[in-house]
């Protein structure tokens, strides 16, 4: 039902819990776009490196990860953080999530079945971390939303995204709040994936 796989980030290797693919097959055969959270894109990959590099980000801070699927980031940041929430709409993938920070013993990581567009109504964490959620143009308008009441609040959102060109109108939006830039080339199952990084309201 399910295999592990480590991920190199800097020094630091994190091995993780995800769903065979036979599996995901047989829960998902009706609405396989329903399954995006069962793999680590490049873009988690590439979010991970950014947080390796600028640590500060979120050296014991409170993180919020929403839509995470396997949580890669959000389980990257709990190594610094104080404490991390990691996020996704399917129990299935929060399920996975702990199932992999208690094999990294990482006691700080709270894993919730949350809808991204119902975040408004958690606590306010010092900083959100978002990993290629916007590849459905449908959903930019409420995502938007849920960005801005962070930044309201003064609270650090860090976006990661694969240069694609239906993000691109989204991302737009985004880069008068953008106090960096950052990018990388991500090198994943032989497939290299240009990955960039937003910060938006951290000064």
């Amino acid at each position: 039902m399910h295999l592990s796989k480590a991920f190199a980030i800097g020094d630091r290797s994190l091995e993780i819990y995800l769903p065979s693919s036979d599996y995901i097959q047989q829960a998902y055969q009706h609405n396989k776009n329903a399954a995006y959270w069962a793999q680590v894109w490049p873009a988690a990959i590439g979010l991970c490196l950014f947080l390796q590099q600028h640590p500060q980000y979120i050296t014991s801070k409170q993180v919020l990860e929403l839509a995470a699927g396997l949580g890669l980031p959000g389980l990257y940041a709990a190594t610094l953080a104080q404490h991390v929430v990691i996020s996704d709409k399917e129990a299935l993938a929060a399920a996975y999530v702990k199932k992999s920070a208690a094999h990294l013993q990482l006691e700080n990581v709270t894993a919730i079945a949350l809808d991204w567009q119902d975040a408004v109504t958690l606590p306010l964490p010092d900083v959100v971390l978002l990993s290629d959620v916007n590849y459905e143009p449908a959903v930019f308008a409420e995502l938007k939303k849920v960005i801005d009441h962070f930044l309201q609040h003064k609270v650090a959102v860090i976006i990661s995204t694969p240069q694609r060109l239906v993000a691109k109108p989204f991302i737009t939006t985004l880069l008068p709040h953008a106090t960096l830039q950052w990018s990388t080339i991500v090198t994943f199952n032989n497939t290299e994936t240009d990955v960039s990084v937003f910060v938006l309201g951290e000064r």
